[in-house]
């Protein structure tokens, strides 16, 4: 899976007298990324409860519910996992160049490099070139080397939403195609389905309780328990 955010719509006075529903179908893939892309850069800090499930490769299904917090310009991030109840109460935070993986049941905290293809264990996927992660929601970044194109736009529980298409231009690549779901006029991702070549699912992550701009601490966001055993494994 690739490495898996405000607001400036672009409005013009004619499109003033439309309805919302009439002007916000009218955008092409190309404005729709714009539309993000300007949403990402902006973006001060963002919290959500990313919902959804994760299938492996024998076709077993693993439900996924992981709390996220995230301040970009600082590059501080954390994602507290609830479910797969495996890894239960873990937590893996983004701090700076650093990545922090704390296990609950030892109370041990693991540090990588970004580049680190460990680095956020077997839930997220690395760059394949050890690109160092990046933080944000612009889902040209995401899936550069993909093309884009609208199927769909129809209601989600935020909102209206475009259904945007991404096909990998690498027809021998594992990843197909991704289905988007992003909510019309806030500009972020509601939904995010993967898929392989003959058609069957390999993960839908749902952003839910999306909340941008509320003022996160980076500090606050990358706390973990100050009596937990550090583990360097970039030595």
């Amino acid at each position: 899976m690739n490495r898996p955010a405000h607001l400036l719509p672009f409005l013009c006075l004619g499109l003033l007298a439309l309805p919302p529903a009439a002007h916000a179908q009218g955008l092409s893939s190309d404005e729709l990324l714009a539309n993000l892309r300007t949403t990402a850069e902006s973006l001060v800090d963002a919290s959500f409860l990313l919902t959804g499930v994760l299938i492996d490769p024998g076709g077993t299904e693993f439900p996924l519910e992981i709390d996220v917090q995230f301040v970009p310009a600082a590059s501080a991030a954390s994602a507290y996992i609830i479910q797969p109840a495996a890894l239960a109460d873990n937590i893996i935070v983004l701090d700076g160049d650093v990545v922090k993986n704390y296990t609950f049941l030892t109370n041990q905290v693991t540090l990588f490099d970004t580049s680190d293809p460990d680095a956020f264990g077997a839930l997220f996927g690395q760059d394949p070139n050890g690109d160092a992660f990046e933080l944000t929601l612009d889902l040209s970044t995401l899936f550069e080397g993909y093309q884009a194109t609208v199927q769909d736009y129809r209601p989600t529980p935020p909102g209206n939403a475009y259904l945007l298409r991404f096909d990998n231009l690498d027809e021998g690549a594992d990843l197909a195609h991704v289905e988007a779901e992003i909510v019309a006029d806030a500009w972020y991702p509601y939904s995010l389905t993967f898929f392989q070549a003959d058609g069957s699912m390999l993960a839908r992550l749902v952003f839910e309780n999306f909340i941008a701009d509320q003022g996160l601490d980076p500090s606050e966001v990358t706390f973990l328990p100050a009596d937990a055993e550090i583990i360097d494994a970039r030595r």
